[in-house]
């Protein structure tokens, strides 16, 4: 891409963000940090599309992101209880960091065409995302401990709430107060909850068997993690 159409697309992202926070007033701050999250999914997107990926990798992505996809529709009438999270973490397990982190943002971005796109999306994608990121960065780690796996999936859960509620106050308008915060997590404990602890029982339903066909697939199609 040539250098002047590279300024006039950063100029032009640059003008759409300054008018969002002069359109939403109040809620700029809010709108600064989906702009900011789209952008994080941008350079992933663009990082991935550009290196030398193999037909293995982008198949286990895909595949990797129908199931969470699938499995977050699936549980749709269970609030707060879905495997998506689990799926996501365990991509960044076995199929590393930045597979992980696609995995989570394309999840966000595509199930949410069945619950209805919003402002809420980027955010999504963005806390799904480094989700997975986290899960890829310290996978060794996660695959040895069973304990570590569950708190590390309790802990995303609850990452996940707190991130959406603090996004929510901001959208609401009239900026941050702790007051708001505050009633609107103690309103939303009971899904934290469940978020957290759903987190742990899919890992651990679905961690043996990730780790048996993910493995052998990645040696079948010769998928280093370094790379993903």
């Amino acid at each position: 891409m040539k250098k002047s159409l590279k300024a006039a697309l950063f100029a032009g992202c640059m003008a759409l963000i300054a008018g969002g926070c002069l359109l939403f007033g109040d809620r700029s701050v809010s709108w600064l940090i989906g702009s900011a999250g789209i952008a994080v999914c941008g350079i992933f997107f663009a990082r991935f599309e550009k290196k030398e990926t193999t037909s293995g990798e982008i198949a286990l992505a895909a595949v990797m992101t129908a199931l969470s996809v699938t499995g977050r529709i699936i549980f749709a009438p269970l609030p707060a209880f879905k495997p998506c999270a689990a799926v996501i973490i365990l991509a960044g397990i076995y199929l590393g960091a930045e597979q992980g982190f696609l995995v989570g943002a394309l999840t966000a971005l595509i199930s949410n065409f069945f619950f209805t796109q919003g402002i809420w999306t980027p955010f999504q994608m963005m806390i799904w995302g480094l989700t997975g990121l986290l899960a890829g960065l310290i996978g060794d780690r996660l695959k040895k401990n069973r304990l570590m796996l569950c708190i590390f999936g309790a802990l995303a859960g609850l990452c996940y709430s707190v991130f959406m509620d603090v996004c929510s106050v901001l959208w609401l308008g009239g900026g941050f107060t702790p007051e708001r915060f505050l009633g609107l997590t103690i309103a939303s404990a009971w899904f934290t909850v469940s978020y957290m602890v759903s987190n742990c029982i899919f890992l651990l339903m679905f961690v043996k068997t990730a780790e048996r066909i993910l493995e052998r697939l990645r040696g079948k199609y010769g998928i280093t993690k370094g790379g993903g």
